[in-house]
């Protein structure tokens, strides 16, 4: 093996120690925030139903949308090494750029549709009421738990 080999080899095995690295540590942050909940008195099944479901809707779409951006950056230069025949176009434009422009049109598009979908309430089902009080203020909700403690 060469010397440079070793060096790459070393620096993909770095990178990938911290992306997994990285997974720990929100595990890690997520199962102090479950604990913390509990300490509380809250159920995390209670809240988690709360919470938007659609989140990941978001992630995917700023992730899909970055990968996009940094290929069209980095495929952008390939305008000006190309022979004058190819970039016609101006802004040395062209088809070497759409592998980055396809996925960030496809990141806007779910980033988008989140914003859109976050302001429509989830309809009632028929025939039920939809509740009014929902959710309720912690310290109501502690002083209700103390009531039936007693």
């Amino acid at each position: 093996m060469t010397p440079q080999f070793i060096v790459i080899l070393i620096g993909w095995l770095i990178a990938l120690a911290i992306f997994f690295g990285f997974i720990v540590l929100l595990r890690y942050l997520h199962h102090r925030e479950r604990m913390a909940l509990i300490t509380s008195g809250i159920n995390p099944a209670e809240l988690a139903q709360k919470r938007r479901r659609n989140r990941g809707l978001l992630r995917a779409g700023l992730i899909t949308g970055m990968v996009g951006l940094a290929l069209t950056v980095g495929l952008y230069p390939l305008g000006f090494l190309l022979p004058s025949a190819f970039t016609a176009a101006p802004f040395h434009l062209g088809p070497w750029l759409l592998p980055g422009l396809i996925p960030l049109g496809v990141g806007a598009a779910l980033i988008v549709s989140y914003y859109l979908e976050q302001n429509n309430p989830n309809p009632p089902e028929e025939g039920k009421e939809p509740d009014e009080e929902r959710v309720i203020p912690i310290q109501d909700h502690r002083n209700k738990e103390r009531q039936e403690r007693s």
